[in-house]
């Protein structure tokens, strides 16, 4: 028969999904603004500023490249017509000294083409001065656009990493999470079972039920749920029940118990479970600090097991509770438990195991050797 029970949780815990404060949670509440789309937006500003700087660049870089080919054909033009005012001048001298002969001598063929020899070696002259000006102006555009790259690129990397802060400060505000969450869940109990152990079973199941539920629905509301689900393995989300109240509990049939639950869930993620999860260095997680080996007396660490055997229709025990058969998924402390293993026909896995993080047991199970 199925009992009802007042959930006083009802009335002191709500609403059912309550977010666990935390400056930048409250804040970004607050403002309802991302602070890693804020970013992004910098970001892109940042980039494109960078992209027209390094076109500026190049084009500056092709113009410099231009201008030193035009110097050296302007070298080649000077030493060519310096070869041809000399030749010019050579001529025009052989001319003044016939005239000393010849007193009808034509000088003014020769005399303008000297002059015209001259003035294109002091054109050629004047071309190369530009051009050794505007090359020097090159120069300094060149040395201009690189320091401006230079630090354009070095707020680009800055903001990179400051993105990064904000993702991880991000996560570890949506994983800081608590609320009242229900379940239910219903169990077949072994004939062999009291009626208190199946009961006890059947709640402890339950909640079990209820901290799975929290943990699901705490990683699929990330922001970067995709990206967290596939580095969650290795995570310790610590997710455990601080208070419950039983909403309805009984049994159904002759071995089946069903319980509903209201349960108070926290999750306390270890330290560096966003770096984890996001799969950046742990250096943004630790901010300098050294995490040490012990930890609190009395804080408790939980860690997702899944135990699996060789065999069908197996039971599976606990630190003396039941569980069915493999797979078994439970959350346990961090420590030693007991884990038993047994089926009709084989012989009993029976070993003290450590819990340090989240794993999976696999039994295998020997057949009991006949006499």
């Amino acid at each position: 028969m199925i009992k009802r029970h007042i959930p006083a949780l009802m009335l002191a815990l709500s609403p059912l999904w309550v977010t666990t404060s935390s400056v930048y949670a409250e804040e970004a509440a607050v403002s309802q603004v991302d602070p890693v789309a804020t970013i992004d937006s910098r970001i892109d500003e940042k980039k494109s500023e960078i992209d027209k700087i390094s076109s500026q660049y190049d084009a500056e870089v092709a113009t410099l490249q231009q201008l030193k080919n035009e110097k050296e054909k302007l070298e080649r033009t000077s030493k060519e017509l310096d070869a041809k005012k000399n030749r010019a001048k050579a001529a025009l001298d052989k001319q003044y000294s016939r005239l000393l002969e010849d007193p009808n001598t034509d000088l003014a063929t020769f005399q303008k083409q000297y002059q015209q020899a001259w003035a294109d070696v002091k054109s050629n002259q004047s071309d190369l001065l530009d051009n050794e000006q505007s090359l020097a102006e090159s120069g300094i555009k060149l040395s201009q656009f690189k320091q401006k790259l230079g630090r354009l690129n070095s707020d680009y990397a800055n903001l990179k990493e400051s993105r990064v802060d904000a993702r991880i400060k991000r996560l570890n505000a949506e994983l800081t999470q608590s609320g009242v969450i229900k379940a239910s869940y219903k169990t077949t109990c072994s004939s062999s079972m009291t009626l208190g152990e199946c009961s006890r079973q059947g709640i402890y199941l339950t909640k079990q039920q209820a901290v799975s539920s929290f943990r699901s629905k705490l990683v699929n509301g990330l922001t970067e749920s995709i990206l967290a689900k596939q580095n969650l393995k290795q995570v310790q989300l610590n997710v455990h029940i601080s208070d419950s109240q039983t909403l309805k509990s009984g049994f159904q049939g002759n071995n089946d118990y069903f319980a509903e639950v209201q349960a108070q869930v926290q999750a306390h993620p270890e330290a560096t479970a966003a770096c984890k999860l996001l799969n950046v260095s742990s250096r943004y997680c630790l901010n300098g600090e050294v995490i040490t080996v012990k930890q609190h007396k009395t804080e408790k660490h939980w860690a997702n097991i899944t135990v699996r055997s060789d065999q069908y229709n197996d039971s599976v025990t606990i630190d003396g509770v039941n569980y069915g058969s493999t797979p078994v998924d439970i959350s346990l402390t961090t420590g030693q438990h007991r884990i038993t293993v047994k089926k009709n026909g084989y012989e009993t896995y029976n070993k003290s195991v450590t819990v340090n993080a989240n794993d999976t047991i696999w039994v295998k199970l020997r057949p009991v050797k006949s006499n």
